[in-house]
């Protein structure tokens, strides 16, 4: 890839861990609702691709300060929690299986095993 490329996936990767951080922070119920309506605003206008990039940066600097530095933090923790999880096999057999069957209707007659042929409706006039 070249470098625009990579440059360009940085830049979108960066917009949606900003977009995510925020979504969550709505989410979260603790903002004022001066501070949800900002966020949403800033939502938009990341979301949108015709946003000049100066504005983009601004916006994010704005909202999160370092936001780089946030985005590598996060990154660091969710390795650690991936390392602290452990990964063992479950006990798949069990002595007793258990078999639902489930009804074929939901009307409960057995007897209603008729099929039904479906036919178009259309009158077609041969002219």
């Amino acid at each position: 890839m070249s470098e625009e490329e990579l440059n360009q996936m940085q830049l979108q990767a960066e917009i949606m861990w900003c977009i995510e951080q925020l979504q969550f922070s709505i989410d979260s119920g603790k903002l004022s609702e001066k501070r949800v309506s900002d966020a949403r605003k800033s939502i938009k206008a990341l979301k949108n691709p015709q946003t000049p990039l100066m504005k983009i940066r601004a916006i994010m600097r704005t909202n999160f300060g370092d936001f780089r530095a946030k985005m590598a933090a996060d990154e660091k923790s969710a390795k650690l929690d991936l390392n602290k999880s452990k990964i063992s096999e479950g006990n798949a057999k069990s002595d007793k299986v258990t078999f639902i069957k489930k009804s074929a209707s939901k009307i409960g007659s057995k007897t209603q095993t008729e099929k039904t042929e479906f036919k178009f409706g259309f009158n077609v006039a041969d002219q």
